[in-house]
């Protein structure tokens, strides 16, 4: 999902993926928000869901992004880190 600041104009790429185990509700969730250029979200949205992982992993791999994990057990952490990341997905 491409998301824009409504004061600043900023754009992100935001990548939610979850791991689901169908057992009890608590499946493993995993969240980046990298920010993109105007040019990188045109191009984004000019593919669309034809966005490969490959295409998300290339972006500014040295840009800083903000990253939650939320495993099934244990603590839900939110940290900085660099490039996108894809997390476990189905």
């Amino acid at each position: 999902m491409i998301l824009g600041c409504d004061r600043c104009g900023q754009r992100f790429v935001s990548v939610f993926t979850e791991l689901i185990d169908w057992i009890d509700g608590e499946d493993p969730q995993y969240w980046t928000l990298l920010p993109i250029t105007e040019g990188e979200a045109g191009e984004l949205l000019q593919t669309g869901d034809r966005t490969t992982e490959a295409q998300l992993n290339a972006l500014g791999p040295d840009r800083r992004c903000l990253m939650h994990d939320y495993p099934k057990e244990g603590p839900k952490r939110t940290k900085w880190g660099s490039g996108i990341w894809v997390g476990p997905h189905d």
